[in-house]
């Protein structure tokens, strides 16, 4: 179920991510729906049996759209890629390849904006909007912000709008984007 001999983590350290000009990036968040209540119900050898069907769907949509992992997030995590576009296609190829691996179950939240680079990670507002798209979608989901959606009109993907995500005194419009 892992591949064999890929350790994200160490992987991860060879490279790491900077932001483009200007400090952009696109960023993407993994995360295996119902995660939790699954390990509660099938004990921790069949959790470490899903995170591996998870980096099974996930790693190699990443290395094939030109990204770069950040960090592993327990049961997910943060990647980044070069642009919206490669990020959304990789997202697809994700959801793709977790629904031939049930249980699995992935949400997946994308968003482009400016990040700063510290100490191997990434930080910023943009970074922490990311996350929270990641952390509305529904299982088999793949939500995006509006710079997402805009950035992407060339990919044969359908946009479907959500509620807005309210960050500070700001909305941000968020999409469910549907191959």
């Amino acid at each position: 179920m892992r591949a064999p001999g890929i350790d994200i983590d160490w992987v991860a350290g060879l490279f790491p991510v900077l932001p483009g000009p200007g400090g952009r990036i696109t960023l993407l968040f993994t995360d295996i729906a119902g995660f939790t209540s699954h390990t509660a119900r099938r004990g921790d050898r069949e959790a470490v049996r899903l995170v591996h069907r998870h980096d099974a769907a996930v790693l190699p949509a990443v290395r094939t759209h030109a990204g770069r992992i950040v960090k592993r997030l327990g049961d997910g995590l943060m990647a980044a890629f070069p642009s919206p576009v490669e990020a959304l296609a990789a997202a697809v190829v994700m959801q793709r390849a977790a629904e031939r691996r049930p249980p699995l179950q992935l949400r997946i939240g994308i968003h482009a904006g400016v990040a700063r680079a510290s100490g191997g990670d990434l930080i910023g507002h943009h970074v922490n909007v990311a996350s929270r798209i990641g952390d509305r979608a529904r299982a088999g989901e793949i939500l995006v912000s509006d710079a997402i959606r805009r950035a992407t009109v060339t990919l044969p993907v359908a946009f479907h709008a959500r509620p807005p995500l309210r960050t500070g005194g700001d909305l941000v419009p968020v999409y469910r984007a549907i191959p």
